[in-house]
């Protein structure tokens, strides 16, 4: 793979999961918003869900969760109702993606919640068929809103197995992201030891078996800008990440994109081009992919 780019030294991107059109949802983008003139080079994959359901990652229903069989066939979370968050029901919020010019968007799921006891892994226990269903129903929702989607997705819960591997690529997708590592040290050939996919390259693109181009995450708020300089020092990827909302339920998220945590990446973006210049290449997934 030619990585990276000839003229580059190494490269940063930025994405955000969760992306739904939520009361806060405006409040929590606009950070980004605020960034992108201080950072002109700044670009922002939006992972996005096309009909929202969850608000807890972690079982809260106790009684239910005791229970043997039925555990397994009933959300053990509260969700909203089907259809409350849908993109294609909120014209101002989709209108509002269309004319952000440096923001592209990408599927996140389809409600993001699954029944079981890990709710978060929407596709954990799915058929190659089931999959297929969802990511095409997903679709519709984005072409009934209007939305440009990228052939590319972030894996609910991290969790991307072989039957959903298949179900993309036959739909047509070329990236996933999979692999969150926050501690692997930066090195040219390290591999991710964290959340999702494990032993693939961490600080670069990767060409999966599949056919799909697998693009990890390095970086969250509680990362050090020490992190960041030396991921790209080393010739790597930063792949920087936040979730929209900082609260959701009883779940509070450590990389929840907040005024502080826009604040901290305003300090690590001044840094890197302090210290990079024009060495650096400021993409996007869609890009990368391309």
């Amino acid at each position: 793979m030619n990585w990276p780019p000839a003229s580059k030294r190494a490269a940063v991107c930025f994405s955000i999961d969760d992306v739904h059109p939520a009361p806060v949802a405006a409040e929590a983008l606009g950070h980004v918003r605020w960034l992108q003139p201080r950072h002109p080079q700044l670009r922002v994959t939006l992972f996005t869900t096309p009909d929202w359901r969850t608000i807890d990652l972690y079982p809260t229903r106790k009684l239910i969760s005791r229970i043997p069989v039925v555990r397994d066939r009933v959300f053990t979370v509260a969700v909203h109702p089907r259809g409350k968050f849908r993109l294609d029901r909120h014209e101002e919020f989709c209108a509002a993606l269309r004319t952000w010019s440096s923001a592209e968007i990408a599927l996140h799921g389809l409600h993001h919640v699954a029944r079981g006891m890990r709710p978060a892994l929407e596709f954990g226990e799915r058929s190659t068929a089931e999959c297929s269903a969802m990511l095409s129903k997903a679709m519709r929702i984005f072409a009934d809103a209007g939305l440009p989607l990228l052939p590319g997705m972030a894996a609910p819960g991290w969790s991307a197995p072989p039957p959903l591997l298949a179900a993309a690529c036959a739909a047509g997708f070329k990236f996933i992201v999979s692999a969150r590592d926050l501690a692997t040290p930066a090195a040219a050939g390290a591999t991710a030891n964290g959340s999702g996919m494990t032993g693939i390259p961490l600080f670069r693109p990767h060409a999966l078996a599949s056919g799909l181009i697998h693009l990890p995450v390095n970086f969250q708020a509680t990362s050090s800008v020490e992190r960041a300089l030396s991921i790209l020092q080393c010739g790597g990827l930063l792949s920087i990440k936040a979730h929209l909302l900082a609260e959701s339920g009883t779940y509070r998220a450590l990389d929840g994109l907040t005024r502080t945590y826009r604040d901290y990446l305003d300090g690590i973006f001044c840094s890197i081009e302090d210290r990079f210049g024009d060495e650096v290449w400021w993409t996007s997934m869609g890009e990368i992919t391309q």
